[in-house]
C-alpha cells in the first residue's frame, strides 16, 4: 500500500508541477495566490474504492492561515479563469497541465513501482 500511494503521488507531482508552470507562463494571469494554491491531494479511503488515489486541483474557499499562522494560498477565482466568463476568455491551466503530461505521469508512476519491486527482490 505504501508503495502504492507512493507511486501514485508521483504521478500527481508531475500534474501539479505542469499546471504551476501553465499558470506562471500565462502573461495575463496573476501568478500571485493561483500559483500556491494548486496542490496534489490524497483522497480519503473512505472516498475511494482503490488503494492510493490522489487529485491535483485549487484550495479555494477555507481558512486564509493555518494553526501555527502561517498564510495559506487560496483562489477561490481559479474556476474562472479555467472556463472564463462572459467578460473574459478562458485561460485553461489545469487541462492542459494533465493533457501534456498524463504519459509522464504514468510513466512516473510504473518508474516508482519498479523501483519498489526491485528494492524487494534485492533484499531476498
Amino acid at each position: 500500500q505504501k508503495a502504492s500511494r507512493q507511486a501514485v503521488a508521483a504521478g500527481a507531482t508531475i500534474i501539479k508541477k505542469a499546471a504551476i508552470a501553465n499558470v506562471v507562463r500565462s502573461p495575463s494571469i496573476d501568478t500571485g495566490s493561483l500559483k500556491g494554491a494548486i496542490i496534489s491531494k490524497k483522497l480519503p479511503a473512505s472516498q475511494t474504492t482503490l488503494t492510493a488515489e490522489y487529485i491535483v486541483t485549487v484550495r479555494g474557499r477555507g481558512k486564509p492561515a493555518n494553526a501555527k499562522g502561517k498564510k495559506i494560498d487560496r483562489a477561490p477565482h481559479a474556476n474562472l479563469v479555467e472556463f472564463g466568463t462572459v467578460n473574459m476568455p478562458a485561460e485553461p491551466f489545469m487541462r492542459p497541465a494533465f493533457d501534456r503530461e498524463k504519459a509522464a505521469a504514468a510513466r512516473a508512476i510504473a518508474d516508482k513501482l519498479r523501483q519498489r519491486i526491485d528494492k524487494v527482490r534485492a533484499a531476498r
